[in-house]
């Protein structure tokens, strides 16, 4: 059976989010976990201990394609935004679904310094055509190879006529069940200002 980085064994129950609650994640320029809020500690299962100090890569669930996951860190890494939405997995082997946001602080001279990861509930009725979509990329990867499934996504995003980013963008904007925007820091602050803006900013206006 397989396992992610932690050797957690996945196991088939999903943990549905509170469309009305995000997990927020802060990271260092490495990709290494500085901050999560309770509501991640919540739903992974996961003490503080345990994630601050690692990097993103070492709680990827193991059934998330590693094409989809490089394709975020891409953007990440190049300070900009991505929404998509991604399967992660909890201490315990269950799985719940959400879609990225990210916000990135840069210093006077544009370098990155941190940024945050705010996940919230994807929209339900698309789950089974992402899924559907991840578990092909996943098998490419397993018996061809990340080349070949690289270049099968780009054939992905070339028949939709858009970015994988687009892509997802209009999934989450037609099908979301948003209720209310949420802080995007970890603490009080005003939200940090970004190359590309949130997608909440879109659609709650801010």
């Amino acid at each position: 059976m397989p396992t992610n980085d932690l050797n957690f064994i996945p196991i088939d129950r999903e943990i549905r989010l509170d469309p009305n609650r995000a997990m927020l994640c802060k990271f260092n320029t490495n990709g290494l976990i500085e901050y999560v809020n309770d509501y991640y500690v919540e739903i992974s299962g996961f003490e503080v201990h345990e994630v601050v100090g690692n990097g993103i890569e070492t709680l990827k669930h193991s059934e998330l394609p590693l094409t989809i996951f490089n394709h975020v860190m891409e953007h990440v890494k190049e300070g900009k935004n991505i929404n998509v939405i991604i399967k992660d997995q909890a201490r315990d082997g269950r799985y719940y679904w959400f879609f990225t946001d990210f916000e990135f602080k840069k210093d006077n001279d544009n370098n990155l310094i941190s940024f945050v990861s705010s996940r919230k509930a994807a929209p339900r009725p698309v789950l089974s055509e992402i899924e559907n979509f991840y578990q092909k990329l996943l098998k490419i990867e397993q018996h061809s190879g990340a080349k070949v499934a690289k270049t099968y996504f780009d054939g992905f995003n070339e028949e939709n006529g858009m970015t994988f980013n687009d892509y997802n963008r209009s999934l989450i904007l037609n099908y979301g069940n948003i209720a209310k925007p949420f802080a995007s820091s970890p603490t009080s602050q005003q939200p940090i200002l970004q190359e590309n803006k949130s997608i909440f900013s879109k659609i709650f206006k801010k």
